[in-house]
């Protein structure tokens, strides 16, 4: 049987309709689980399940033509992945994530990318759940990090948070390069040693697209600095020592980028 373009065309119609209707679904269970928590308090059954249901939301909305449900499913990911004990702002800021995703399935077209950016800048950060502003300065700037270990992100993630910073989190370099794409952060700092592509290859390929040539970059690293691995680092472009010198070279290149 040949396979013409219409029949493609209905085939991801199909697909596309398919993941709105498992989404739709999957985000009345979330609300159903937010009220249960409301009534009852967060146990070990329903705080995981949103989660699960997030990851979810965050694998098949980018393959099924929903790249705004990805990002906003992301963002909760990795919320409540990082969040701690359940507390009343806890249920608000969850609230608000599945408002954003509500909102997005009831839409007949998706947002362009700047309204996607416009839209996931305004959901809540731990930082504004973590720290108060009297506490630390909370300022409006969102922090691309991508790095595969999962447990340096969270380390890094709280020291660039106690600065007052918006981070988000990815731990693949290409979701990284996409999620810088889409959603234009103020800075990106990658690590060097990752599958697929190295920091230097990511920052390379970001410095090569008008969108986002802009942004500043830096590498984080363990190697020396003056390593031939970042002789092909775009002019400008910082290298971070990972470890216990990262908030003192941190601190030093967002003043020099004006973002301190």
């Amino acid at each position: 049987m040949k396979v013409s373009g219409a029949n493609i065309d209905e085939l991801t119609q199909k697909a596309e309709l398919e993941f709105h209707d498992e989404a739709t679904t999957r985000l009345a269970e979330m609300n159903r689980l937010l009220d249960e928590i409301a009534a009852k308090g967060a146990d070990d059954d329903n705080a995981p399940a949103l989660l699960e249901h997030a990851h979810n939301l965050r694998i098949t909305g980018g393959s099924f033509g929903f790249p705004a449900v990805a990002l906003v499913a992301q963002r909760l990911e990795g919320y409540l992945n990082d969040s701690g004990d359940w507390t009343d702002k806890t249920q608000r800021d969850v609230q608000d994530f599945c408002d954003a995703l509500g909102h997005l399935l009831e839409r007949k077209s998706q947002p362009d990318d700047d309204e996607i950016a416009h839209l996931v800048r305004g959901l809540p950060s731990l930082v504004s759940r973590t720290f108060s502003p009297g506490d630390v300065e909370i300022r409006n700037v969102e922090i691309l990090l991508v790095t595969p270990a999962r447990a340096v992100a969270k380390i890094l993630s709280k020291q660039i948070m106690a600065c007052g910073y918006r981070v988000n989190s990815v731990h693949d370099p290409i979701e990284g390069l996409t999620t810088a794409l889409r959603l234009r952060p103020d800075m990106v700092i990658t690590s060097q040693v990752m599958k697929g592509l190295t920091g230097v290859d990511l920052i390379r390929a970001l410095k090569a697209v008008a969108v986002t040539e802009k942004i500043p970059c830096a590498v984080l690293t363990s190697q020396e600095l003056d390593s031939a691995d970042f002789s092909r680092l775009p002019q400008g472009s910082p290298v971070l020592r990972s470890g216990s010198n990262f908030a003192d070279d941190f601190a030093k290149v967002v003043t020099q980028l004006g973002l301190g």
